[in-house]
């Protein structure tokens, strides 16, 4: 039986209520939400999966899709940091503006991390790196005007050897490198736009942070990663420099930013790590950004590659859309199940909905938005129509805590009257199908489940067909209202592939040739678009993903390098590649 992922990734968080204090000055118990991951570093050691970064604790994993949380006793806790496999020990070191230091177990599992070494210097984004000759490289920085620095460890006692040696410069390239640069899409004159915002002025301070660097070597050249712009942005993406050496000097990719995911559902691709799984897939682990408080950091895991020419590249086409998580050695342009979204724009209606969180905003494939129950109470509701009998594969739910700081300070709530042993966060639910809306089928029941999963992901290999689906709440964490801001359900609409893209209106801005426009003419029987582009017509390795509109503005591209784009159109029944041109 195959196994399948859907980003962002389906994490377990604790179920425990930990995080106890007084506030408001009411003197009643506030346990605040763990539900973010930021900044993910993984790393294999003895048969398993680590996971740290900016969260306390760590998660760990057999396959890369079921993951456990661990409190980490001994680790530093909160800021990004990163794991490193040497001989027996897993190693760890994270960010601190004064005093940073160097812990290491033999079984993280089961043994504390013990302290090992206080290097002599404050760094931040830490990223340790052992070379296939024993040595070890400790790469830092997160600023925006610092640049990304690179130094060698003794391996023996993880102190410096001689100084600190930039390796990216601070502040970026906002001039050439269009992705690295502030604004909502890359734009300057626009800022960091909230839900239901058109405008927020720019910053005066145009600077990018640069920041979250990580190593990997690959056929003898070593890839330097790094993030910008900001971890605020859905436009969040990594970039790499290549070397022939493991403190450079070093050279821009071309094809940069190698990780970025601008559209869609749930965005963002930027301060991540790569990996090779036990079968020898490479795969970059990052952050996703999710726009809103409600919806917080996630951690995305997407297929990644090196051509023959040695770009460093991942597969971002129809990247929140389920994919397969191999058993053995795969092609990273493989992995893509083919299941389409059958969701989208799809009536729902609800057993009660709170003002301004319409049932619109679960199938508009926009993780800002969300749904809320006006009812803050077990056996609320909500039931899509799929408008047609359909062979469902797939299904994601999108679990959002509605307002969970304001809900946390009410004196003598459900939650805050439970005793502390009792206080648990759970996801409890049924899901229902059904072909006529009259009887109906249990597809999952979580109405007894003791986990904690924001988002979970469901799996039909052999299909169900299935027109109408019935979500309904038992228990959210916290006791709150039954909010969501994603009901996905993916397969085969068993309809027609929609029609070519044959017409575009494409114009790259003379004088900022960051920045791009396209216009098409819109494709009978499309949901959407994956608009492809990348340094030759082979390499299309960036894309972005439309729904509801047939035009793009992009401001991301490298100045000084010509480009190749592609418009495929897509529905419920398939896609349809358009033919690649030249941008000009």
């Amino acid at each position: 039986m195959k196994r399948y992922i859907c980003n962002p990734v389906s994490l377990n968080y604790p179920t425990k209520a930990t995080s106890v204090t007084g506030a408001g000055g009411f003197g009643f118990r506030v346990n605040h939400p763990h539900r973010g991951t930021g900044d993910p570093a993984v790393e294999y050691f003895k048969g398993k999966y680590y996971m740290t970064g900016s969260f306390s604790g760590f998660w760990y994993s057999e396959n890369l899709i079921d993951w456990y949380f661990n409190e980490g006793e001994g680790l530093m806790r909160g800021a990004a940091g990163d794991f490193c496999a040497i001989g027996d020990y897993l190693y760890h070191t994270a960010s601190s503006l004064e005093k940073c230091i160097i812990t290491r177990s033999k079984d993280p599992l089961n043994e504390k991390f013990e302290l090992f070494a206080t290097p002599p210097f404050a760094y931040w984004d830490p990223a340790m790196f052992l070379d296939d000759d024993g040595r070890v490289y400790l790469y830092h920085g997160c600023s925006n005007v610092d640049p990304i620095y690179g130094i060698e460890l003794d391996r023996e006692t993880m102190m410096p050897i001689g100084e600190n040696v930039v390796l990216i410069p601070g502040a970026g390239d906002v001039e050439k490198h269009g992705w690295e640069r502030h604004g909502t899409n890359n734009d300057l004159s626009i800022g960091k736009l909230r839900a239901g915002e058109t405008y927020a002025p720019g910053l005066e301070y145009n600077r990018p942070w640069i920041e979250g660097p990580y190593m990997t070597k690959y056929k003898g050249k070593y890839y330097l990663q790094y993030a910008a712009t900001g971890t605020e942005y859905e436009i969040y993406a990594d970039g790499v420099y290549v070397s022939d050496k493991p403190l450079g000097p070093f050279t821009y990719c071309p094809n940069n930013p190698f990780s970025a995911k601008t559209n869609g559902f749930y965005n963002g691709a930027g301060h991540g790590s790569t990996l090779q799984d036990v079968y020898g897939n490479w795969w970059h682990a990052t952050t996703m950004v999710g726009g809103t408080t409600e919806t917080a950091r996630k951690t995305g895991l997407f297929p990644l590659g090196f051509d023959e020419d040695g770009i460093m590249y991942c597969n971002m086409n129809y990247s929140d859309y389920p994919h397969i998580m191999p058993d053995g050695p795969a092609d990273p342009n493989s992995l893509f199940t083919g299941w389409m979204l059958l969701s989208y724009n799809k009536p729902v209606t609800a057993s009660t909905t709170m003002a301004g969180h319409p049932t619109c905003y679960l199938t508009d494939e926009n993780c800002q938005t969300y749904w809320a129950a006006s009812r803050r109470d077990s056996g609320e509701y909500i039931i899509m129509d799929l408008e047609k009998v359909v062979d469902m594969r797939a299904v994601q739910l999108y679990f959002v805590d509605h307002d969970v700081n304001s809900l946390l300070f009410i004196p003598n709530a459900k939650f805050q009257a439970l005793p502390p042993e009792e206080q648990f966060i759970r996801h409890r639910w049924l899901l229902e199908g059904s072909i006529d809306g009259e009887n109906w089928e249990i597809i999952c029941d979580k109405r007894e489940a003791d986990s904690n999963l924001a988002h979970d992901f469901l799996v039909f290999e052999e299909g169900k067909d299935v027109r109408y689906l019935k979500l309904t709440s038992y228990e959210m964490p916290y006791y709150n209202v039954f909010a969501m801001c994603g009901f996905r359900v993916f397969g085969h609409a068993n309809g027609e592939a929609p029609q070519k893209v044959t017409s575009y209106d494409l114009n790259r801005d003379k004088e900022d040739p960051c920045t791009f426009t396209l216009k098409w003419e819109p494709s009978e029987g499309a949901d959407g678009y994956n608009v492809k582009w990348g340094i030759a017509p082979n390499k299309l390795y960036h894309c972005t993903m439309v729904y509801g509109k047939n035009e793009l503005l992009v401001h991301s591209l490298n100045a000084d390098v010509d480009y190749y784009i592609q418009v495929d159109a897509f529905n419920g029944s398939g896609i349809t590649e358009g033919d690649c041109v030249p941008l000009v």
